[in-house]
């Protein structure tokens, strides 16, 4: 079994792992919303509602003081 003489040092093995560019890429998946142009993360639903260009949540009823 083939076993290694001496340990690797940390800048080895960080540089071996930092080839593939996994490291550096952490960057948020923010885009710009469609319909209202605010920033949101992909794939969720917008602060107005709005999910992929289509309202999917309806506005709440604002209650007033005759319902009561």
């Amino acid at each position: 079994m083939a076993v290694p003489k001496k340990k690797t040092s940390k800048s080895k093995s960080g540089m071996r792992k930092g080839s593939n560019g996994s490291r550096d890429a952490n960057f948020p998946n923010v885009i710009a919303d469609k319909t209202s142009g605010e920033y949101k993360l992909s794939h969720h639903i917008s602060k107005d509602g709005y999910y992929n260009g289509k309202k999917v949540v309806a506005d709440k009823k604002k209650k007033t003081s005759s319902e009561e």
